[in-house]
């Protein structure tokens, strides 16, 4: 079981829900969070930036990832295709984030927007206001 430090992660989610629209539910993510990861890893598909910062967010800091069990073959395919992906994948964050505040925020949604548009049955990880 993972140790969440819900409280840190409530308040990011309410802080992202007051100000982004779309927004993202953060609190659905780790409800889902082993089942979201393993599906990933077998598809070769890099979880969005900011799930990678809430599998961090346990009480004893030790990410979330590391609590899971992992195949030989889904290791395989977490340490040679989706690490280098990651790799990319910070570097456009730093990218989105030397832009200013706004480019930044919509780096981070667009990657749940795409990895919804792969997953669509688990569009509950977008929150659309009205």
């Amino acid at each position: 079981m993972i140790d969440w430090n819900y409280n840190l992660i409530r308040t990011i989610n309410d802080h992202y829900n007051r100000i982004l629209n779309p927004s993202i539910n953060l609190i659905y993510f780790i409800r889902n969070f082993e089942e979201i990861y393993r599906m990933s890893i077998s598809d070769e598909i890099l979880l969005p930036d900011i799930f990678q910062d809430v599998m961090m967010y346990t009480l004893n800091d030790v990410n979330a990832r590391n609590k899971i069990l992992l195949s030989e073959e889904e290791q395989f395919k977490l340490d040679t295709v989706l690490d280098q992906k990651r790799i990319i994948q910070q570097e456009n964050r730093q990218k989105a984030y030397e832009e200013g505040l706004d480019a930044y925020y919509k780096f981070i949604v667009d990657e749940v927007i795409e990895f919804v548009e792969v997953y669509p049955f688990w569009n509950q990880l977008i929150i659309r206001r009205r």
